[in-house]
């Protein structure tokens, strides 16, 4: 039989009140996985009703120094609300710990915060799925990728996700005009109004495709903040400097074509398709050679594995696959 609490009796357990028979309720409910939306709701609920207390970060440092510097093996019991108990030492590694330890206390708040305001949805290698968001938007995550949206609703001003890996987005209008922004780091973010659109964030590059609509490109370059309008078409690719390049009339279809379980190239080098099914697959693909990591295909290849995959490459370019260590090697024949 599943357990079952109310909200009052989470608040009690939150507050200290709790008996031990309420305190095994929550924590039996608390670890039924199907019950996490709701304790997240709650939690967040009850922070609102009730805030916790914040110290001021001045007055605890400065409160700390003083101790430090008053009698070596005095005991004190007062530190931003935190019982600390040292003895007499005038050890540089005590201070460092006393002040990591405000660092910790003063911080600690704002580290828990995300897991409770947002939701991530994070597929594994060779895996694909498709996420409909509240506003009606679609976004089709690709293998490897995560996908973090606020748990309680979008903001005011604006539809913020954020992507690492790689993803399509289908973004719907909304009466009021609200932008949809997709965020794959602090210094690059895709800015949209309706519209169709792949984003590719992965260590090794960013790059955004426009299939419909339009897309404006805010990035920063030398400490500027810049941005770029796209058309359909475009492929805008951030280089290694900071700048971003943009490509027109691109075959921008292509890029999404893995919600297919296929994968286009055109003109692309082993070296880049060895990244790509290592990203997609986690399968690390080692190259023998120079000559052999520079040679490139282009077709239209549909698979369901990075095997499958390897093998049909290779014998397209008569290549040799063999096993090495925890990896696959590529080397001429």
């Amino acid at each position: 039989m599943k357990t079952t609490i109310s909200k009052y009796t989470l608040f009690e357990y939150l507050s200290g009140r709790s008996n031990p028979l309420e305190k095994q309720l929550v924590m039996d409910w608390i670890s039924d996985s199907e019950n996490t939306e709701i304790f997240y709701e709650w939690l967040l609920e009850y922070e609102t009703q009730f805030p916790q207390f914040i110290p001021d970060q001045d007055k605890a440092i400065q409160s700390l120094l003083d101790k430090v510097n008053a009698e070596q093996n005095e005991d004190y019991t007062e530190s931003a609300g935190i019982l600390y108990a040292y003895p007499g030492t005038h050890s540089i590694r005590r201070i460092l710990f006393i002040a990591a330890s405000v660092l910790f206390i003063v911080s600690a708040g704002w580290w828990f915060r995300d897991p409770i305001l947002y939701k991530t949805y994070q597929t594994g290698y060779g895996q694909t799925t498709d996420i409909f968001l509240e506003d009606g938007s679609k976004v089709a995550l690709n293998a490897n990728s995560t996908l973090k949206i606020p748990r309680f609703g979008f903001g005011r001003e604006a539809r913020e996700v954020f992507l690492v890996g790689e993803g399509e987005f289908t973004v719907s209008h909304t009466v009021d005009h609200k932008r949809f922004v997709v965020k794959t780091s602090e210094k690059f973010q895709v800015e949209v109004l309706g519209t169709q659109f792949s984003v590719f964030a992965r260590p090794r590059g960013t790059k955004v495709a426009l299939t419909s609509g339009s897309v404006r490109i805010d990035y920063d370059k030398d400490d500027a903040r810049k941005e770029m309008m796209m058309e359909p078409g475009d492929l805008a690719v951030l280089d290694r400097k900071g700048e971003v390049q943009l490509e027109k009339n691109k075959d921008v279809k292509a890029f999404a074509s893995w919600k297919e379980q296929r994968y286009v190239f055109d003109g692309t080098p082993m070296d880049d398709i060895a990244s790509m099914v290592e990203e997609n697959f986690g399968i690390k693909v080692s190259i023998a050679d120079e000559e052999t990591r520079m040679r490139t295909i282009t077709g239209n290849f549909k698979t369901q594995n990075a095997d499958e995959l390897l093998k049909t490459i290779s014998e397209a370019l008569d290549l040799r696959m063999s096993a090495a260590g925890d990896s696959i090697l590529l080397s001429a024949n």
